[in-house]
């Protein structure tokens, strides 16, 4: 696989091996557990679209303080913060932002929920690849450069006359590997120009789809 391609992909790993980690670190404290209002915090995890499993993970950490949450009144308040959660908008807005869907949403409220959170995934995916080639881009410029800077300065080196043999051998070596990779990365930086053409024309396409029906972008 290309490098471009792999730094791409590594980069996707990253944002959602983070995503998931910051998920499942989120807690609360023994201060915490002894004041909870859980309609509230039920409420709050609803309208960002928590699993009803996640009353577990509070239940552990308030094992601790000697607090055992309320369930019934964490379901109530959640089903209620579900109901600002599971609409076409917000479904929009969380595939938007490359968010995951855990299935939280009553069938009735699918029905609009599951293609806005489409079609948000799809404008998150066509912004995220024009910025991976642009980043991609950027970073192909800057390799080219910084080996042409240092191709020249082992050429005003070879210009030392007191060079030995063995010397100027290994200055050259170390100027063809230095041209060489700098071709590399002005070819990578022309895939990485062909590559955001090719996602400008695939944002500006699921622009004007889209824009018409949930009025931003």
């Amino acid at each position: 696989m290309h490098r471009l391609a792999m730094r791409s992909l590594l980069v996707g790993v990253l944002v959602v091996v983070a995503a998931v980690v910051t998920s499942s670190c989120a807690t609360m404290s023994k201060e915490d557990c002894q004041v909870a209002d859980w309609r509230a915090v039920g409420d709050r995890d609803g309208g960002r679209g928590a699993p009803a499993s996640k009353i577990d993970a509070y239940g552990k950490a308030c094992a601790k303080a000697g607090v055992t949450p309320d369930a019934s009144l964490y379901e109530q308040g959640r089903d209620q913060g579900l109901t600002r959660y599971c609409t076409e908008a917000n479904g929009f807005w969380e595939g938007r932002q490359g968010r995951t869907y855990a299935n939280v949403c009553p069938a009735s409220a699918e029905a609009e929920f599951l293609p806005a959170f489409a079609d948000g995934e799809r404008v998150y995916a066509a912004t995220h690849r024009l910025e991976m080639a642009k980043s991609d881009l950027s970073i192909a410029d800057s390799r080219a450069e910084k080996r042409a800077r240092q191709a020249d300065d082992v050429e005003e080196e070879l210009r030392n006359p007191k060079l030995t043999e063995e010397q100027t051998r290994e200055l050259r070596d170390r100027l063809a590997r230095l041209r060489r990779e700098r071709r590399e990365a002005i070819e990578d930086g022309r895939r990485a120009e062909a590559a955001i053409r090719d996602a400008e024309i695939e944002v500006d396409e699921v622009r004007r789809r889209l824009m018409p029906r949930y009025g931003y972008f």
